[in-house]
């Protein structure tokens, strides 16, 4: 009996604190709210003039700035555990996450545009929303949300592209669009989840292996952009179509060089920045890589677990239209988007493609003896 009271004791201040964190982070954000002013440029597209980003030496990407356990991180993480903060998040994460899997798998056999559907695409938003709240993300600033009010209204719709950093801003990503959809790779389909949410959010799968995989996926993304409706009435595409086009997770110091998928339908697209400003500890999800220690899976969960506040910043910039060059060219086209979001991030664009992360003797390749030439592979620049 007595060993119960002091485990529930124990558990009992871990989520004391953690509401009294999420009151502070909460009231700070009211009292001192961060300020993230838009960049102004006259000319957006740098194949017309336009004014170009930094040019990164193309480890900028995923060079880890804050890897290791530096005393004060350490103290964080002792802290954590002996005032129960950190055995509460992390298993409150753990539970939150299977119920939304329940969620979504229970969803999947409710038919579309019903109250139980609807009831299960809440949840789903909502409780992507409370996994953010239990690794410190307590407040997040959205600049000018209004520019998403076409999610779900009838018309033709961008596809959204945000910039990549972790797992934290997909899952609020996936709450302020009120549950979204995109591609997901069939090769994924083994992670526990991963098919349900892609029946449920009705996202296009994607078959590396079929020869006309290119085709199917436009024609998937089509669907989402023109919206049509229903024999009822009803529009079965009215989510936010949504595609990373770097397609992994950069470091925040530099972008990935970005895929054409979302760009090769020649169609309208709507850049979202995302940030976590930082001091200690950057939340940006980076393995390990010839150039600096990451910030990867298990450890990166507990430090997400043993911080105070990790604030978060997201801003909606508006819709591109792009012009007939850019329809001809999925290259440029995908080469002016990155350009102008690493503008408004103020960080570096850089060529290096997400394919580095597999590549034989790349930088990610720690096994190989030494690091093979090529223009995906790039060193760190010395100082003169």
């Amino acid at each position: 009996m007595v060993v119960g009271w002091i485990i529930a004791g124990y558990f009992g201040c871990g989520f004391l604190l953690h509401l009294l964190l999420w009151l502070c982070a909460w009231l700070q954000s009211l009292c001192c709210p961060r300020r993230w002013p838009d960049v102004a440029v006259q000319n957006k597209r740098k194949s017309e003039g336009g004014e170009q980003a930094i040019v990164g030496a193309g480890h900028e990407c995923y060079e880890y700035d804050t890897p290791g356990w530096p005393p004060y991180a350490l103290f964080k993480v002792v802290f954590a555990i002996c005032t129960g903060l950190l055995p509460f998040r992390l298993i409150s994460f753990v539970l939150v996450f299977c119920l939304t899997i329940l969620t979504v798998w229970s969803g999947c056999y409710c038919k579309p545009f019903s109250c139980p559907h609807r009831i299960c695409n809440a949840g789903f938003a909502l409780l992507s929303r409370l996994l953010c709240n239990l690794s410190a993300v307590y407040t997040v600033q959205v600049f000018h949300k209004e520019r998403l009010d076409w999610i779900g209204r009838p018309g033709k719709h961008p596809v959204l592209v945000p910039n990549h950093i972790s797992m934290l801003e997909a899952f609020y990503l996936e709450y302020l669009t009120w549950g979204m959809s995109g591609c997901v790779a069939k090769s994924q389909f083994a992670i526990p989840g991963v098919r349900s949410a892609t029946q449920f959010s009705n996202a296009v799968a994607v078959d590396t292996k079929d020869k006309d995989v290119k085709q199917k996926v436009n024609e998937g993304i089509l669907k989402f952009v023109h919206n049509e409706p229903d024999e009822k009435g009803r529009y079965p595409c009215g989510r936010a179509f949504v595609i990373y086009p770097e397609g992994i997770t950069n470091s925040q110091r530099g972008l990935f060089r970005f895929n054409t998928g979302a760009f090769a339908t020649g169609m309208a697209v709507q850049p979202v920045v995302q940030r976590f400003p930082y001091k200690y500890m950057n939340p940006a999800w980076v393995s390990d890589s010839r150039i600096s220690r990451g910030n990867d899976l298990p450890w990166m969960m507990l430090r997400y677990m043993s911080q105070f506040h990790v604030p978060m910043q997201v801003k909606i910039c508006e819709i591109w239209e792009p012009i007939e060059a850019e329809r001809n060219d999925a290259v440029l086209y995908a080469s002016n988007v990155q350009n102008f979001m690493a503008l408004q991030l103020g960080i570096a664009v850089t060529n290096t493609g997400n394919k580095i992360l597999r590549q034989k003797g790349g930088p990610f390749d720690l096994k190989s003896s030494q690091v093979q030439p090529g223009e995906e592979t790039p060193s760190r620049p010395t100082s003169p």
